[in-house]
């Protein structure tokens, strides 16, 4: 059976064979044609890339037979090549590189890279070639199914045109899209205006603020400088009428101008005396470690010291009343004094010199005192510290001048001949010795405490000290050696200017004896002050005061010895010449203050005594009184008047705020005028987008919430960080850049 029906299949493989044959005649190769004719398509015959290219005549395009299996070019408008590549065959890659059919109208034959049919009203709808016409309507129009070409041109598409209910959703969600690109435009338009409106008038405001405003404010200010000048000339020659006034007074003259009894050195003399008492009255009198007295009465005379020079002596020029500049800048000083300011020179110094001050304090162990029970004198401006017992080795306020005395010869033979040292330095051996003992005592009676319980209370009561009395016995003798040093350090520094006056060739003795006399007003002594420096100082008076008597003792040996009474000199004619009548009064009235004062011993045997501690420490204790400032009735303060009555003249006060305001504005101005150029030249780097875009976004700030802290961005502007709830300030946290 099985030889039987073998022989009966060998025709209809034959015919297969013959079919097949058939149609490959139809077929050309790509190889053996060089040019296809017109209507031909050319595809790969196989299911590969690598497969031959061939030639299908028009006849075989569209006619339900797949000849181009691999991408189905052939049969776009039937189905016979579904499954080919865009079909999805199992295995075949898909073809990114052919282009698409447009939709609408029918389909026309494609070229050889049209593959893909897309629909008219979906446009991200793309079909494959074997979609087309497939009796399914993939488009929501029914443009993938249109009618054959050979049927009636007037039959519509076998697909319903449901594209509004299909792309409702679509067509609102590309309209919402369409209204914000239309909104998101019009506000960059509208940022964009806003931008060159903005940098428009920028521009304008910067030429009116370079051009027109700044012009003005300087045009100004020069006019009110040359106001402030003339104020300042009538300020210098009014201050220079007050000095003539009072130079011109006799009274004052035969004080320093009396035949030899003062040379030069002793007007030196004169000078640093008045600086050590004055620097001891008070503290106002010293600033940076000068004397205020010196300084101010050079500026009277139009010196001006150079305090700042390095060299062993300081260095001085005369105000010169020819130049601007000159009279500017002596005018400047003047109104320093007027202010109240010229003692401010460097309050750095004066701030680091207390500092120093401190640090050389010694603290002495002792009860706290009642404060109640304090007299005036304890409660002086001058006292510092907790209950006064301090002790200051080096001085109070030293500044550059305090300790420069040098090697130069001139200040070191100043210095030794004050006839006030010898006071000063005994009070000083002195008072450190009891304050040292005092604090050793102290320190034995808290070491024998529980040894005194058996002493009894008779005994007790005999031998007890009242702490209060020892406190503020201690709190004296320190605030009086602290006075002491300050005028040291004052009369220290004065040595150095005067032996600069000296040394200069164009100082001469007028010139010195007006500086002592307006010295001596600024100085604020009294007039038996004064007296006894005038007394201690000149020469002609009588030294020994002994008339072939006994020898004195050392209670008898006082600064005041020498010159009690005060005595006149007389010329032959019976003419007083020196001194003047009111400074022999006040020497009479000091040495009747003073016939009562404890003498002063030089001696070792004085500084081996061990002398208790007094319970009170009188004016005038071991020969040491503290100077005495001069008051509206003192004989010598009518020649004073013209300097009294001086003051900042109003229209000089107002000149100089206008000026003031003026500079402050034009400065302000200035600044302005360079925060709005540097905001013109971010502006053109883009800062806000390359047309400007961005500006709406200008000035609008962000806020976001983080555990307890608020953090606000402004585009442009600054981050900060700030508690919740708080309103402003807050944490800088950087710049927009």
């Amino acid at each position: 059976t099985m030889a039987l029906l073998r022989p009966s299949l060998l025709p209809l493989l034959l015919l297969l064979i013959s079919l097949i044959h058939n149609h490959n005649v139809a077929l050309v190769s790509a190889e053996e044609s060089s040019s296809p004719s017109p209507g031909t398509l050319r595809c790969l015959s196989g299911w590969t890339r690598s497969s031959k290219l061939y030639t299908i005549s028009p006849d075989r395009i569209n006619d339900g037979y797949c000849d181009c299996p691999l991408d189905g070019l052939d049969e776009i408008e039937t189905g016979a090549c579904s499954g080919s590549m865009d079909g999805m065959w199992t295995g075949i890659p898909s073809a990114s590189s052919f282009r698409s059919i447009e939709g609408g109208g029918g389909a026309s034959a494609p070229s050889s890279n049209s593959v893909v049919f897309v629909c008219p009203q979906q446009p991200s709808l793309h079909l494959p070639p074997s979609r087309i016409n497939d009796g399914i309507c993939d488009c929501c129009d029914g443009a993938d199914e249109q009618p054959p070409k050979s049927s009636d041109e007037s039959a519509s598409s076998p697909c319903p045109d449901v594209c509004d209910t299909v792309l409702a959703a679509e067509r609102e969600a590309q309209k919402k899209l369409q209204l914000d690109y239309t909104l998101g435009s019009q506000g960059r338009q509208s940022s964009i205006r806003q931008f060159q409106t903005w940098k428009e008038e920028l521009q304008h405001k910067i030429q009116m603020v370079s051009g027109r405003d700044i012009v003005h404010l300087e045009q100004r200010l020069q006019d009110a400088k040359l106001v402030l000048s003339e104020k300042r000339i009538d300020l210098v020659k009014v201050w220079t009428l007050a000095v003539d006034e009072v130079l011109s007074h006799s009274t004052l003259k035969e004080i320093v101008t009396n035949e030899q009894r003062m040379s030069v050195q002793r007007l030196g003399l004169f000078f640093i005396s008045m600086c050590q008492l004055s620097g001891e009255a008070s503290t106002d009198q010293v600033a940076n470690g000068r004397c205020l007295p010196f300084d101010r009465a050079s500026l009277d005379l139009g010196i001006l010291w150079d305090h700042d020079g390095n060299g062993d002596l300081p260095s001085f020029h005369v105000f010169d009343a020819e130049t601007e500049e000159s009279i500017t800048n002596y005018a400047e000083k003047l109104v320093l004094r007027l202010e109240g300011k010229d003692a401010r020179c460097d309050s750095t110094t004066t701030r680091e010199a207390k500092k120093s001050t401190n640090k050389n304090r010694v603290k002495r162990p002792h009860p706290e005192p009642d404060m109640d029970d304090f007299d005036d004198d304890y409660h002086d401006d001058d006292y510092t510290g907790d209950s006064g017992d301090y002790i200051n080795e080096k001085g109070i306020e030293e500044g550059d001048d305090g300790n420069k005395e040098g090697d130069n010869a001139t200040v070191k033979n100043l210095m030794e001949k004050l006839p006030l040292l010898a006071v000063r330095d005994a009070f000083k051996m002195h008072g450190k010795a009891l304050l040292a003992s005092s604090a050793t005592d102290d320190n034995a009676d808290i070491d024998t405490e529980d040894e005194e319980d058996s002493v009894s209370e008779d005994e007790t009561s005999d031998n007890s000290v009242d702490p209060m009395a020892l406190s503020m016995a201690r709190s004296t003798i320190s605030k009086r050696l602290g006075n002491i040093d300050r005028g040291e350090t004052s009369s220290k520094s004065a040595a150095r200017y005067v032996a600069a006056l000296i040394e200069n060739s164009s100082s001469d003795l007028e010139d010195l004896q007006n500086l002592v006399i307006m010295t001596m007003y600024h100085s604020k002594l009294s007039s038996e002050d004064i007296a006894e420096i005038i007394y201690n100082l000149s020469l002609s008076f009588p030294t020994d005061q002994q008339d072939g008597g006994s020898e004195q003792t050392c209670s008898d040996v006082t600064p005041w010895s020498n010159w009690c009474p005060p005595v006149t000199l007389i010329s032959q004619s019976g003419v007083k010449l020196y001194p003047p009548p009111f400074i022999v009064a006040a020497a009479e009235r000091r040495c009747s203050q003073r016939e009562d004062a404890v003498g002063v011993c030089s001696g070792k045997e004085e500084e081996e005594t061990d002398a208790e501690f007094p319970l009170s420490v009188p004016d005038g204790y071991y020969a040491y009184y503290e100077p005495q400032v001069r008051t509206p009735a003192d004989e010598i303060s009518p020649f004073f008047a013209a300097m009294d009555l001086l003051r900042m003249p109003g229209d000089l006060t107002n000149a100089k705020k206008t000026v003031e305001d003026i500079g402050t504005k034009l400065v302000s101005t200035r600044r302005e005028l360079t925060k709005l150029e540097n905001e013109l030249d971010s502006s053109d780097t883009s800062k806000y987008g390359v047309d400007g875009e961005l500006f709406m976004m200008r000035d609008s700030c962000h806020k976001i919430e983080s555990g307890k802290y608020e953090y606000e961005v402004c585009i442009f502007g600054k981050a900060t960080q700030r508690d919740i709830g708080q309103k402003g300030g807050g944490t800088h946290l950087g710049s927009w850049d």
